[in-house]
């Protein structure tokens, strides 16, 4: 692991929830340290605001707020294309890792559905299935090969599978995805990854495919359809999960605008 990439997980890390209440009760804790005599925020007030912040972050309607405009715009089916050599992207969303004996290697629940939907988007296509992302501090890429083809016999899927086992992040995935693509002569690429994900995803997509033609595939939602009730105003496990994973990708999105101008200069 780098410095680079430990900093950039760490600044993230506490700066975006459940990190980000670390970070402000250490500060409220500096700032109440300060001199007796100062003058501002009393520690009754303090700990007022932070309930307030804590609850607006843990109701479902905060979560839903955030994230539909980050879900709806991406289609949960994909529509057969004429006339090109398409290859389906699946982009990693975790790996997990247990010891018994020898370590096994298997996909996080949110990997394995997008794995599935990228499955299921391939058969319709008659195209390949490609799978991005690995896990460096644990596993070589044959370890990670081993777990991808393993996981495609365990669904049934017998299309072509291609594996790229290195990548951490979503830049990642793409910078080193977009060498097999091109050996590959692939015209069309299908996205496929959460729903929350797929803006961060196609804005790396126009950045390292060019003018290879691109197409989202959402594999679900972390926000159904439906009218607000009485209960998304109550805070949740699952609330303060999806806020926080929303929060995470709109960071995500402007670390990587960011990034990608710094790189462009």
């Amino acid at each position: 692991m780098t410095f680079s990439y430990f900093l950039y997980k760490a600044i993230g890390a506490f700066l975006t929830p459940p990190g980000v209440f670390v970070t402000v009760a250490l500060l409220g804790g500096l700032y109440f340290c300060r001199k007796r005599e100062r003058k501002g925020m009393s520690p009754s007030s303090f700990a007022f605001f932070f309930a307030l912040f804590l609850y607006v972050l843990s109701v479902p309607m905060t979560a839903r707020f955030l994230l539909l405009p980050l879900e709806e715009p991406y289609p949960l089916e994909i529509d057969e294309s004429e006339g090109r050599a398409p290859v389906v992207l699946v982009l990693a969303g975790g790996i997990w890792s247990a010891d018994g004996g020898d370590t096994v290697f298997t996909m996080s629940p949110e990997t394995l559905q997008r794995f599935v939907a990228g499955a299921t988007a391939a058969r319709k296509l008659g195209a390949p299935l490609l799978y991005s992302g690995g896990y460096p501090e644990k596993a070589v890429e044959g370890r990670i090969r081993e777990m991808v083809l393993r996981t495609a016999e365990n669904i049934g899927f017998s299309g072509e599978v291609l594996v790229e086992g290195r990548s951490r992040t979503t830049w990642e995935n793409f910078l080193l995805s977009s060498e097999i693509i091109r050996e590959r002569g692939f015209d069309e690429v299908v996205v496929v990854t959460s729903g929350f994900h797929l803006r961060r995803s196609m804005n790396s997509a126009s950045r390292f495919l060019g003018p290879v033609t691109v197409r989202p595939l959402s594999s679900g939602r972390l926000e159904g359809a439906g009218a607000f009730i009485a209960t998304d105003l109550l805070p949740s496990p699952g609330g303060l999960r999806n806020t926080s994973l929303a929060l995470r990708e709109l960071a995500g999105i402007l670390a990587y605008d960011l990034f990608g101008s710094l790189k462009d200069l």
